[in-house]
C-alpha cells in the first residue's frame, strides 16, 4: 500500500525529523515502496507453530545451589 507524500511529511514531522520536499521524497520513494513491501509479506508468515521469544524463562538456579 503507497504512502502519500502527505503522510510521510506528517511522520517525518512527528519524529522531529528533517522537513523534505516532493521531490526528495520522490528519491526515497523506491525504498519506502520496498520496506511496505517487505513489512506486508511477514503478514503471510504462519508462525502458530513457533514459540515466542518473548516467555519467561524459569531460574532453575545455578551449579552451586545445586551441591548443597
Amino acid at each position: 500500500m503507497p504512502i502519500s507524500n502527505e503522510t510521510l511529511k506528517a511522520m517525518i514531522r512527528d519524529f522531529h525529523g528533517f522537513d523534505m520536499t516532493d521531490a526528495e521524497l520522490d528519491l526515497i520513494r523506491p525504498e519506502m515502496d520496498n520496506y511496505m513491501a517487505a513489512v506486508e509479506s511477514l503478514r503471510d508468515l504462519d508462525l502458530s507453530n513457533v514459540m515466542s521469544s518473548r516467555l519467561l524463562m524459569v531460574d532453575e538456579g545455578n551449579a552451586s545451589d545445586a551441591q548443597r
